[in-house]
């Protein structure tokens, strides 16, 4: 377990990731449907910002794993790519770009089984 001083950086990189993801969320139910009229679209862009208020929160436990460095890059590499991969679909019609996002899902996925496992 690390100790106070080094938890407190994932606490922090914690605590914004959420907050950055709430906001996000309230984009996605109040502003990003009078931008984009496409329903499948604005659904891709939610379902990017529940993983990712999700996984933020999740790294407010990597100081309780063995392997916080490994544990805490799995989440913040997973976020950016699952979670990243589906904003940058919706917002800028990408489809292509979804290539992306199941390796996003295998590394969050990763960073779950870094707890069980580590």
């Amino acid at each position: 377990m690390l100790s106070f001083e080094q938890s407190q950086i994932w606490w922090r990189i914690g605590g914004i990731l959420t907050c950055i993801a709430v906001g996000l969320d309230a984009y996605s139910s109040h502003g990003l449907p009078k931008k984009i009229e496409d329903a499948k679209r604005v659904e891709q862009f939610r379902i990017g910002s529940k993983y990712h208020i999700l996984h933020s929160m999740a790294l407010f436990l990597v100081p309780f794993s063995s392997n916080s460095t490994l544990t805490g890059g799995l989440f913040l590499a997973g976020i950016t790519l699952f979670s990243g991969s589906l904003y940058y679909i919706s917002l800028k019609n990408k489809p292509w770009f979804g290539r992306i996002t199941p390796i996003g899902g295998l590394l969050l996925m990763g960073g779950w089984l870094s707890f069980a496992f580590n």
